[in-house]
C-alpha cells in the first residue's frame, strides 16, 4: 500500500526521536498541563446531568466513545459511570460502545487470527472494555469494528453485523443506531471528533461516485467463533488504502441543534444527533466535502 507524505514524515520523526506513539505523548502533555488548570471534581451524576443538558433523554439510544485518560478530576469508577448511564436511560433505553479488537488490522495476520466475541478485549479504551464485561451486554461479530450494546435494542443493533457488505452499511450497529434516532456522546475525545458512525458516509456513497469507491476496493475474509465454539467465516468489502481525517472539515457545517458541546471541569463532552448529522455528511460528501484529506477528493469531479 502506498503511504502518504504525512505517514512518511511520521516514520522519520519516530526514528529521530525514538517515540513510537506520538499521540500518547501529546495526550500525556495535555493531561499534565490540564491538572494545573482544572481542579473541580465531578461524579457520575454530574456527567449524567451534563449529558441531559446536551439532549440525552431516558429511553433513548446512546453511543458513547470515551478516553478515560481525560477523566483526571472524576470521582468514581468506570462501572459506576456505566451503572449511572443505564439507570438514567431506563429499561426502554439502549447503550452501545465500540468494541473493535484492534486499532490497526494491518498489524494482524488475519490468516492465523480467529475473533472470539466472548473473550477478545476491545482496543477502544478502558470504559469500553469495562462495558464489554458488563452483565447482559451483547457484542456484534465484526473484526474491524465490533460493537457492544445493552438494553432494549441491543440484540437488533448487533445481530447482523457480519452479514453486511462492509462495516457500516444497513446491517451495522452504527447505521441501525442512526435509524433509531440515536445520540452519540463523546467523553474526553478530541474537540472535533464525531464518532465511528461517520463512516456510514462511505458505506452509502461508494456506490455513487469513484472517489468513494476506493474505500471498498478489496474483499477480505474473517474468521470467528460462534456461540457453540465453532469456527465460522464471513467476507466483506474493505479498503486497501491509507486514510487520514480532520473532522473539523465537517463539524463547521453542523448546526447548533445537532452538534453541542459542554465542558465539565476538564472533561469535554460533545453530543451529535446522529440522523441529521449523517444526512448533512451525505449532502456534503456528494459535493466532495469530506473529513478525509488522505485520500484527497481534490482531483475528482463531483
Amino acid at each position: 500500500m502506498k503511504v502518504s507524505f504525512y505517514t512518511q514524515l511520521g516514520i522519520i520523526i519516530k526514528k529521530l526521536t525514538g517515540i513510537q506513539d506520538i499521540s500518547l505523548v501529546r495526550k500525556n502533555i495535555k493531561k499534565n498541563i490540564g491538572k494545573h488548570i482544572y481542579n473541580k471534581k465531578y461524579t457520575p451524576q454530574d456527567i449524567i446531568n451534563t449529558m441531559a443538558l446536551l439532549g440525552v433523554k431516558p429511553g433513548g439510544v446512546v453511543c458513547i466513545h470515551a478516553s478515560m485518560k481525560e477523566f483526571y478530576n472524576y470521582q468514581g469508577t468506570a462501572k459506576e459511570l456505566i451503572d449511572a448511564i443505564i439507570n438514567y436511560l431506563t429499561p426502554e433505553g439502549t447503550l452501545m460502545m465500540p468494541a473493535m479488537p484492534f486499532t490497526d488490522l494491518r498489524d494482524i495476520n488475519l490468516d492465523n487470527y480467529i475473533f472470539n466475541p466472548k473473550t477478545d478485549k476491545t482496543a477502544a479504551g478502558y470504559l469500553a472494555e469495562t462495558f464489554r464485561q458488563y452483565p447482559n451486554v451483547v457484542r456484534s461479530i465484526n473484526v474491524q469494528h465490533s460493537v457492544c450494546a445493552f438494553g432494549k435494542h441491543a440484540k437488533w443493533l448487533t445481530k447482523d453485523h457480519h452479514l453486511g457488505n462492509n462495516c457500516w452499511d444497513e446491517y451495522s450497529p452504527y447505521y441501525r443506531m442512526v435509524q433509531l434516532g440515536g445520540i452519540v456522546v463523546n467523553l474526553g475525545m478530541p474537540s472535533f471528533y464525531i464518532g465511528t458512525f461517520d463512516h456510514c458516509v462511505e458505506a452509502i456513497l461508494y456506490k455513487e461516485h469513484p472517489y468513494w469507491q476506493q474505500f471498498f476496493n478489496k474483499l477480505q475474509s474473517y474468521r470467528y467463533y460462534n456461540d457453540q465454539g465453532e469456527v465460522k467465516q464471513y467476507t466483506c468489502l474493505t479498503g486497501d488504502l491509507e486514510c487520514r481525517t480532520r473532522e473539523k472539515r465537517l463539524t463547521k457545517y453542523f448546526s447548533p441543534d445537532i452538534h453541542k458541546k459542554k465542558r465539565l471541569s476538564n472533561l469535554l463532552i460533545t453530543m451529535y444527533d446522529a440522523k441529521p448529522c449523517l444526512e448533512k455528511m451525505l449532502e456534503l460528501g456528494r459535493h466532495g466535502i469530506t473529513m478525509y484529506y488522505v485520500p484527497s477528493p481534490q482531483k475528482y469531479k463531483f
